[in-house]
């Protein structure tokens, strides 16, 4: 039986990479993966994992991680090979007999395990990519994204402010600008379908339905994901009208990530209908979520003007967000749905 091995990163997991693996199935009767991590990279190592087994997972293939403090390069410890090695085949029930590798340590590394070497696309001339030309833009590199970890890269964009400053109308056309979705406010279409007047008790369902919205928006968006309102506008809504805090709303509000926060002004005239009642406190709720940005310590632009105005400015922002690289997120959606919805 010929047992084969791929050691990588995959920081993160790319097209190239399937290539790879795919290409080394041919090649053998059993394949293993590893993945190796360490504390101080920005995706952890067992989402990579995670992403690994449902691209690839088969009777065929196994991934391993390998979260072992190693040097990284071998000018860092004269040991490098040798602790490599340990840390390899500790992982193995059975030393692999060919190494497969698109990297020049391909080489070195199969003599090390005492394998032969097979390489495929050193190149890069099949999939021209690299996984730290993603994490430096990831949005300029998307089609070698595969479609399950797009979520993770996703530009989100709130949309925030207090009621009737045109969020809605704003996410509408951003999403048809930048052709993909954008999540509607949860809280109007929970509260329309409900017969009975708001209560204390709607803010924690709505708060769970706007995620939910949330994740499932993000599976089929294009490079960003325009929010109407956030976490943040139901934790507001829940003190400002029933002196209230929820402590898991509370959690979301200060820990999820967004890439940018659009505050909307006031300087655009108030629209009534049923679910608006607060037309004679705009400057005051809008000093609140001012203040309320602030001590969550989010970062927004004020958005002013009337809606052309509007428009042209929040397209200029988000188009500035295309070459940006990949950031550290606290409390990313990925970790979110893998908690699941308490």
């Amino acid at each position: 039986m010929i047992h084969g091995m791929i050691l990588g990163k995959f920081y993160p997991v790319h097209k190239g990479h399937l290539y790879l693996i795919e290409e080394a199935k041919k090649h053998c009767d059993r394949l293993t993966v590893l993945c190796g991590s360490i504390q101080r990279e920005l995706i952890p190592g067992s989402l990579r994992v995670e992403w690994l087994r449902q691209l690839i997972g088969d009777d065929k293939t196994t991934v391993i991680s390998i979260t072992d403090e190693n040097p990284q390069f071998p000018e860092e410890d004269p040991n490098f090979w040798e602790i490599w090695k340990q840390s390899i085949l500790s992982r193995l029930e059975v030393a692999p007999n060919i190494v497969f590798s698109s990297e020049n340590y391909g080489e070195h590394l199969a003599q090390v395990l005492g394998a032969s070497h097979l390489c495929f696309d050193l190149d890069r001339k099949k999939v021209p990519i690299s996984a730290s030309r993603i994490r430096e833009a990831p949005l300029l590199h998307w089609e070698f994204i595969p479609e399950l970890i797009r979520p993770y890269f996703l530009k989100r964009v709130v949309l925030t402010g207090s009621e009737s400053v045109g969020k809605t109308t704003l996410a509408k056309r951003l999403a048809d600008e930048f052709e993909t979705n954008w999540i509607p406010e949860f809280a109007r279409e929970y509260l329309e379908s409900k017969p009975s007047p708001m209560t204390v008790d709607d803010f924690l369902p709505i708060a769970k339905g706007h995620l939910q919205s949330e994740i499932e928006a993000s599976k089929t968006a294009n490079k960003f994901l325009f929010l109407d309102t956030d976490h943040l506008t139901t934790k507001i809504y829940l003190h400002h009208y029933f002196k209230s805090e929820d402590p898991w709303i509370t959690k979301l509000a200060k820990n999820l990530y967004y890439d940018e926060s659009l505050l909307l002004d006031i300087d655009i005239p108030w629209v009534a209908d049923s679910l608006r009642d607060l037309g004679n406190e705009r400057e005051y709720m809008k000093q609140l979520f001012v203040d309320e940005m602030k001590r969550a310590n989010r970062s927004f632009k004020m958005v002013k003007g009337n809606f052309t105005e509007r428009e042209s400015f929040a397209i200029e922002v988000i188009k500035s967000l295309e070459s940006k690289p990949m950031e550290p997120k606290y409390f990313g959606i990925d970790q979110i749905q893998l908690r699941s919805l308490e």
